[in-house]
């Protein structure tokens, strides 16, 4: 993880995974609706999670 919570784009790449299959498999299209969930993604990237398996579980923990 680069400084102050910037993603590269290796991470980039993985937290947009994440949001697009959670999206994805919960039949998210909606814009704010999507954009709710990226927040909570970016929010678990800045606690330090970065595997996907792990941004995975905690955003269906969080639904």
């Amino acid at each position: 993880m680069l400084p102050y919570g910037v993603a590269d784009s290796a991470e980039l790449a993985i937290l947009t995974k994440a949001l697009n299959d959670y999206c994805a498999e919960h039949r998210i299209v909606r814009e704010d609706e999507r954009e709710r969930i990226a927040i909570k993604v970016m929010c678990l990237f800045k606690r330090g999670m970065i595997e996907p398996d792990q941004l995975s579980e905690e955003l269906e923990r969080l639904g």
